[in-house]
């Protein structure tokens, strides 16, 4: 008898030691915070999103396919796979783009059938896999060049194209179903973790990504393993690297100031949960920022939490832009600044550090549950994120200033991890829209479109919105559980409704004349003041058809920023202090002057004064239907007028003159 226990007991740890490897379709539960809601149950119908989602799939995605394929960085594969011969093209983190475009290709066919694209994704899949080593090892370059040197320089991006290669794969294994792609990514973090982690070699990636992606694929796999692996790769930085982790002073650096500003720029010089104030290559800090807030989410990780609460108020209330973009070129690299160092014409506000920045405070909001993360996610979203692409969706800014004397987008790039990020974020904005937990069902973004969300109590209810947000700011909501039942519907007041541009003090609107939010439950009237988290909370027996009306007034806004603030308005000039300007917002759009609204003037020139009145006009047949802002300004002793365009629609009408912020009287 006991024998037969002992048996059964250990049947029954081998069954959970199986279903844990097998990917159940849903991602494993948070253990902290919220949960969100995937893209896929996210329908996304007309509307300002439905539009850019609608040139995403009938532009975007083909055109990137196209240029990477012209660029030969699919052929890297099939060198690699020894079914071709000639040069590698490219450099070391060339497979990298190529994952995130199909990626961003295994998105965009969850939400429209493509017999077309889903034959030329297979045919790519297949040829990715056949390059893959017999040790579960795939980077093309050094299949290539230097398969003996694999992880002699983790500079070179190793375990950032690993990362993307993990995120692919396990969009793969959402869209078919098929683990065939989800396996190869499993033996290429088999491989990594034989090589990396206590008692082997002690050690951090030159470009933080894989620490969000395994703990994607720890999600996805429910393997542990490849969670603690991640945590690893947090917890090494800060230490001198080797075959043992020990501590690094970096008083003591004797290896002189260059590897000592490469540890800064990777942020390497400190224990991540020492680390409280932002430093180093943006686009890094924010993908490590997103894994440590993913492992507080799903560990107990206070020491995380505290250190990310630090960082977020030391970028938001001193290190960011008013459009949500992060960096600038004051320490020769797109990294970040000294603290309320915010150059105009010098700033970098790369398009990746817009769209990683988006990533972190999606975390953040899932982790703390609170509006404000929320309203910096799609500050940065609908202004520096958008901005880095064309209308047309087939040109592209890597950098996303705030003054230009001249600037055009270029059909792609070079180093394209821009254009192939935007690929893959894009058609994943509706799963930005939702989250929920603990009897909670939050709405973050407006957007036209409907979803079916299902509770952690197991009820599934759709919603329905109706906006042509941001251009208006009225959202009628229609919900629709499946049966019955009482939940906290809650609702985001942006910042922006409030009387605040953005959280904290970095920026603040001309007046505290704010127009009151107006929302009405089926018809009667509700308090439309949020909560200390920033939502309206309705917490209510809901029934089928239930109504829901928010009004959200949108009055032009004067915005200055704090008075620490600098801006070097022009290269060579000294620095000038933020209170000398003005910059104007609607809603959640920033807005920006271009020389060809003004005859050919040179717009930095322009001065807007306090008392000048400032209207709006609904322009359908303009950069695919914008608000434009009207005015007057003055040049010297002439009077002309003022247009304002939103700026993430900027440099789609050739090249001319832009500037965010103007010369205040």
């Amino acid at each position: 008898m006991g024998h037969c226990l002992s048996c059964a007991f250990l049947i029954l740890i081998w069954l959970i030691a199986v279903a844990g490897r097998c990917y159940s379709g849903l991602p494993l539960p948070s253990l902290h915070g919220l949960q969100e809601v995937d893209a896929s149950s996210v329908t996304v119908r007309g509307g300002f999103w439905g539009e850019r989602l609608k040139t995403h799939r009938e532009v975007t995605i083909d055109h990137s396919l196209n240029m990477l394929e012209r660029d030969g960085y699919f052929t890297n594969f099939d060198l690699a796979a020894g079914v071709s011969t000639g040069a590698f093209c490219g450099n070391a983190t060339c497979d990298s783009d190529v994952y995130k475009v199909m990626e961003g290709a295994m998105y965009t066919l969850e939400y429209s059938r493509d017999d077309r694209l889903r034959k030329r994704v297979d045919t790519f899949v297949d040829r990715v896999l056949a390059a893959q080593q017999k040790d579960g090892f795939l980077i093309t370059w050094f299949i290539l060049k230097d398969q003996d040197k694999r992880w002699d320089n983790m500079a070179m991006h190793q375990l950032y194209c690993a990362g993307h290669f993990f995120e692919m794969a396990i969009a793969h294994e959402k869209l078919t179903g098929d683990q065939k792609v989800l396996n190869a990514a499993r033996r290429f973090a088999d491989n990594i973790d034989s090589v990396f982690g206590p008692g082997k070699r002690y050690d951090v990636d030159g470009h933080q990504e894989v620490e969000l992606a395994l703990v994607k694929l720890y999600r996805a796999t429910g393997e542990r393993r490849y969670m603690d692996l991640a945590g690893f790769f947090l917890d090494e930085r800060g230490f001198l690297h080797g075959t043992e982790r020990k501590p690094f002073d970096a008083a003591n650096e004797v290896t002189g100031p260059k590897p000592m500003q490469r540890r800064i720029a990777r942020q390497d010089h400190k224990p991540v949960i020492e680390q409280f104030e932002a430093v180093g290559h943006a686009v890094r800090a924010c993908y490590m920022y997103s894994a440590m807030a993913d492992i507080a989410r799903f560990m107990d990780a206070p020491d995380y939490e505290r250190a990310l609460d630090r960082l977020w108020e030391d970028v938001v209330g001193r290190k960011m832009y008013l459009t949500g973009g992060l960096g600038t070129t004051q320490y020769k690299f797109e990294g970040f600044g000294d603290p309320y160092v915010l150059p105009l014409e010098t700033a970098y506000c790369e398009t990746c550090a817009g769209i990683a920045n988006v990533l972190w405070q999606h975390r953040m909001n899932l982790l703390k549950g609170d509006a404000r993360y929320a309203d910096v996610m799609e500050l940065a979203l609908l202004n520096t994120v958008l901005s880095g692409m064309s209308l047309s969706g087939n040109a592209y800014f890597y950098q996303n200033r705030l003054l230009m004397k001249k600037g055009q987008r270029g059909e792609w790039m070079n180093l394209c991890c821009c254009p192939s990020n935007l690929a893959r974020l894009i058609p994943q904005v509706g799963g930005l829209t939702y989250a929920h937990g603990k009897g909670r069902l939050i709405v973050n973004l407006y957007m036209a479109g409907e979803a079916t969300i299902k509770l952690n109590s197991g009820l599934t209810v759709k919603m329905a919105q109706e906006t042509d947000y941001p251009w208006d700011g009225h959202v009628r909501l229609t919900v629709t559980p499946e049966k019955a039942s009482a939940f906290d519907l809650q609702l985001r007041i942006p910042c922006w409704a409030a009387g605040k541009p953005v959280p904290g003090d970095l920026y603040h609107f001309d007046s505290s004349n704010i127009p009151p939010v107006g929302l009405h439950v089926n018809g009667k009237p509700e308090s439309a003041v949020p909560e200390n988290d920033g939502y309206v909370h309705l917490n209510r027996a809901w029934k089928a058809g239930d109504v829901v009306e928010l009004d959200l007034p949108m009055p032009v806004q004067r915005v200055y920023a704090n008075a620490k603030v600098m801006m070097q308005a022009i290269k060579g000039k000294p620095l000038a202090r933020g209170r000398e300007k003005v910059a104007l917002m609607r809603g959640p759009l920033v807005y920006c002057l271009e020389g060809q609204d003004h005859a050919g003037q040179d717009v930095t020139n322009l001065i807007l004064t306090a008392e000048t009145p400032l209207v709006t006009e609904r322009r359908p047949d303009l950069l695919g239907g914008v608000t434009i802002i009207r005015g007057e300004s003055s040049a010297g002793t002439n009077k002309m007028p003022l247009i304002a365009m939103p700026y993430y629609t900027w440099a789609n009408r050739g090249h001319n003159v832009m500037t965010v912020w103007i010369n205040r009287d």
